[in-house]
């Protein structure tokens, strides 16, 4: 007589039938998440049974977000989760970083899980708007299960599949433009003629208080002479070099089926063009889930994606020849003949060079071909079988050819380079699970896992010069009169894994999971090629206690998790333990030559490298959904640490691999989510992420010795900064104590931290680390009838950048950021007096270099308009969603170069790409 229908993500409806032939009805969203299913290492399970520490995100959180890759999509959504870009330009990747840095010379880099196999592709790859949900697993016990591959954490992605009923057709598209965020400070023609004049005096070349027509014929040539008496500001080589970029993304998928077959097809295509001309990346993917249910037993499924990716450039060098060049000089003759070089100087090229001449090409193709496949059988009601079976093919062609008047070659022998990859994955699994429920208060799930993985990779390439004609480019190698370099590779690995998983509940309180996974990789000798990788997590569902029953309406869930767990790493390269050899030439009776040497010593004792992860956990919801929120504090120890050690050269070797070293990892992670308003036609939530990781290195191979050579230090992070302390500028009235250090009045005052009257490497010092203070990203989302707004705001706080590309240079010949440099008139403490000496940037110029990496953006604002259902039915289409974003908006930072047009989230060394605003418009609508 009663109808229950119930939906993951939504309240449970009861309702009567008295009678009715139709009923219908509209759910309503649960706003306590406490009962959605979660995807975890190979099965899912019910967030409220979770014992480990899981983050998750869904595909309405990034649905509207442009972007190239996921990464982007997660960046400051997932507590202790980095996403730093690895470069710049259209196309380029992230690294993506899980509660630290662990390893010296491993990858740092977390596993990948796409629609349950492993994927080493690039994220890239990838379709952000394929995605379903992405779920973060980031303790040990909720990784071991994936025993080496999960070291640093794991990232399963889960891409839309189909749905019983008839097609359903999905439009996502956007466009828009992408806009230098500023302008570097560079000196125009006059200021930069100043400077030269002032490097002059220093060295007593050029007269002291006044400008002279004599002198300046004699320290500038006659181009830059030509700008000098013309009065003007001389060639903005930043306004000749960029343009506006853009940026598009179009797909369309349908899905739909019946209940024996079910299919979710997409094609989409993404195009980025930068903002230095002809740099272009282009996307184009098709992929396709299918699932077939063949009986009420017995299930498959196929999971393909198919992609292809062109990189292209026409210039090397444009960008730090725009910021280097001689504001003075001039591009063409008064004919109109261009001109190589900006002034006569042979070192001060024409930034547009490359495209006057058409003299250089860079390009970069990737063919992928993903394929995972599965079939289960459920054997009992509580016994479930599954196989897995998966290839991931990549095939890439890079080709870079330099002409006679490219940038990179400077007027030599034109140049071409082809390299080939072929990788080729394979992956075997074998998964049976056994999930039984007695009486209702106790649970037990039982996974076991067998799995085979494999790889080839395959690279080759040819370098040559001296091509006879340029615009054969790399298509005609064999016409070159030299080879510079012939080189093939193969290499090979092998993984075979057993591993166990126990999940025990009682009465939703009480849970209990205990893991273990046996790892053998190929890359170890037969004495140490297995590791092994256990696991135990416990939590407490303290809600479920009958005592808490008169606190529901303030405190509706609270659980406390604590785990233990080991995972492995095998970071070393085939055949590392054997040793290695290289070709060497030698003069035999006054003939050439040639045999083999031992370039690397063998290490047959290399076992893995260990990292043992303490976790404590806390799972809160206020005021039935109100308030939900988690928090985590771990302490990681990663031991037996694979890294290459020093060896006295006269061994003959300098280095050698060996399982020496450990490092620390600590960390506070911290999410929270909240619904601030929630009405009929207004509603507002937020969600804020907030994560604190410290890392330092607890041993070396030497012990509690620091490596001075490797800047690894006992205590300290992996990665810092290790230079002479800048305090200032020698003044006029410390002459004599400069004179002291070797030091004159203009130039840079660093401290002598020894107090031994002299500047030696002794007083270099630990200036800062890459490692940020806290991590920091709010999200409110505001939805009023059919209007959606998003903001998004990140801060990023603490931690050094270096700017080693911006130092100011001494010498006249390369111009400079307009900063405040010192003059005997100009009494400052920031920056040197120009120098004519110095190529470079003077006496100790690597400490003008560092700066604060604290910033704080607004990262993201985006308002969407969704058309009524009155307007929608009377026309074919059921949803239709349009909106604008700006991306990349405003941001604050310390540092007086980063708030010009640095990446407000790049926190490795500071490239001088420039930052980039996004502003777009999208539509999506499904018929």
């Amino acid at each position: 007589s009663t109808l229950v229908f119930s939906s993951i993500g939504y309240l449970t409806v009861e309702v009567e039938i008295n009678n009715r032939s139709k009923i219908d009805l509209a759910l309503s969203a649960d706003i306590r998440s406490l009962s959605e299913v979660v995807v975890v290492g190979y099965g899912t399970q019910k967030r409220s049974d979770i014992t480990g520490s899981v983050a998750s995100i869904s595909a309405e959180e990034i649905a509207d977000i442009p972007m190239t890759n996921i990464a982007q999509g997660l960046t400051g959504r997932i507590p202790g989760l980095d996403v730093v870009p690895s470069g710049a330009g259209p196309g380029a990747n992230s690294q993506i970083l899980l509660r630290g840095q662990r390893s010296f010379t491993a990858s740092n880099d977390p596993l990948i899980i796409l629609d349950g196999s492993p994927y080493y592709g690039t994220l890239n790859d990838i379709n952000p708007y394929d995605i379903e949900s992405v779920n973060v697993l980031k303790d040990a016990s909720s990784t071991a299960i994936y025993g080496a591959r999960g070291a640093n954490g794991v990232i399963i992605i889960t891409t839309k599949r189909g749905v019983a009923g008839p097609p359903k057709f999905v439009l996502e598209s956007f466009a828009g433009p992408q806009i230098p965020y500023g302008r570097l400070p560079y000196a125009n023609g006059q200021e930069y003629a100043e400077i030269g004049r002032e490097a002059y005096r220093a060295i007593g070349g050029y007269p002291a208080s006044e400008t002279s027509q004599q002198d300046d014929e004699r320290i500038f040539d006659a181009i830059e002479m030509e700008a000098i008496n013309k009065g003007g500001e001389g060639l903005d080589y930043q306004d000749l070099l960029f343009q506006n970029g853009h940026q598009q993304k179009h797909q369309l998928s349908v899905m739909g089926g019946s209940e024996a077959v079910k299919y979710n097809f997409a094609a989409s295509y993404f195009n980025e063009e930068g903002i230095i001309p002809v740099e272009v990346f282009d996307r184009y993917s098709l992929r396709t889930n299918l699932d077939f249910t063949f009986s009420p037993i017995v299930t498959a499924g196929a999971s393909i994606l198919l992609n292809f990716t062109s990189n292209n450039r026409k210039t090397n060098g444009a960008l730090n020849q725009a910021f280097q060049s001689s504001p003075l000089g001039k591009l063409y003759e008064d004919d109109g003949t261009p001109r190589f070089t900006a002034t006569n100087d042979g070192l001060v090229l024409n930034p547009l060079a490359d495209y006057i001449w058409d003299s250089y090409r860079w390009s970069e193709k990737r063919w992928g071909a993903l394929l995972n496949t599965f079939a289960q059988v459920q054997i009992i009601p509580e016994l479930t079988y599954r196989l897995n079976l998966g290839t991931n093919v990549k095939l890439g062609k890079m080709q870079e050819s330099a002409g006679y008047y490219s940038l990179v070659r400077n007027l030599g022998t034109p140049t071409a380079q082809v390299d080939n990859l072929f990788d080729n994955l394979l992956i075997y699994e074998s998964i049976l699970t056994y999930d039984k429920r007695i009486k209702e208060d106790h649970h037990f799930t039982l996974t076991g896992v067998h799995g085979i993985q494999s790889s080839r990779i395959e690279t080759n390439g040819v370098g040559v010069s001296d091509l006879p004609y340029e615009p054969s480019r790399a298509y005609n190698l064999g016409s070159a009169s030299d080879i510079n370099s012939v080189g093939s590779n193969l290499e090979e690995t092998a993984l075979l894994s057993y591993a166990g998983r126990l999940f025990y509940g009682y009465k939703s309180k009480y849970m209990l999971t205990v893991s273990m996974r046996a790892d053998g990789a190929s890359q170890f000798s037969s004495d140490n090629k297995w590791g092994y990788f256990p696991s135990v997590a416990v939590a407490y569902n303290i809600a479920e206690e009958n005592f808490m029953r008169s606190t529901e309406a303030w405190l509706s869930g609270l659980k406390l998790r604590l785990s233990y767990g080991v995972t492995g790493n095998q970071a070393i390269r085939p055949y590392q333990t054997q040793g290695g050899l290289s070709i060497v030439a030698y003069s035999w009776n006054e003939a050439p030559g040639f045999g083999y040497r031992p370039t690397e010593l063998a290490n047959k004792d290399l076992r893995w490298e260990s990292t043992a992860v303490y976790n404590m956990g806390i799972d809160f919801d206020l005021f039935e959904g109100r308030i939900q929120g988690n928090l985590d504090l771990y302490n990681t120890n990663t031991y037996d640490l694979l890294m290459s050690r020093n060896l006295p050269i006269t061994s003959g070797y300098n280095e050698v691999i060996q399982n020496v070293g450990s490092t620390n990892n600590k960390g506070f992670e911290l999410g929270l989510s909240t619904v601030n308003i929630n009405r009929a036609n207004f509603s507002w939530n937020s969600n804020f992420t907030f994560y604190r990781n410290r890392t330092r290195i607890v041993e070396l191979y030497n012990g509690k010795e620091d490596d001075i050579g490797n800047r690894w230090f006992i205590g300290e992070p992996i990665e810092v900064y290790y230079d002479f302390n800048k305090v200032g500028i020698w003044q006029q009235d410390e002459t004599t104590e400069a004179a002291s250090y070797g030091r004159d009045p203009g130039q840079i005052k660093v401290l002598d931290t020894d107090n031994d009257g002299a500047i030696t490497d002794n007083d270099r010092m630990i200036l800062g680390s890459r490692q940020p203070d806290f991590v920091a990203n709010l999200v409110n989302t505001v939805s009023y009838k059919h209007w959606d707004l998003s903001i998004n705001a990140y801060m990023r706080w603490g931690g050094m950048s270096s700017i080693d590309a911006f130092a100011p240079f001494a010498k006249k010949r390369y111009n400079k950021m307009v900063f405040n440099y010192w003059t005997p008139s100009n009494a400052t403490n920031e920056y040197p007096r120009p120098n004519q000496l110095y190529e470079g940037s003077g006496l100790n110029g690597s400490t003008l270099t560092y700066r604060d990496a604290s910033l704080i953006s607004l990262r993201q604002l985006s308002l969407g308009y969704t058309l009524p259902a009155e307007i929608l039915e009377r026309s074919p289409l059921s949803t239709a969603r349009v909106y604008i974003l700006g991306d990349n908006l405003l941001y604050w930072t310390k540092s007086e170069v980063r708030k010009f047009n640095m990446k407000p989230d790049f926190a490795e060394d500071i490239t001088p790409y420039p930052a980039i605003r996004t502003f777009i418009v999208g539509v999506n609508i499904s018929f």
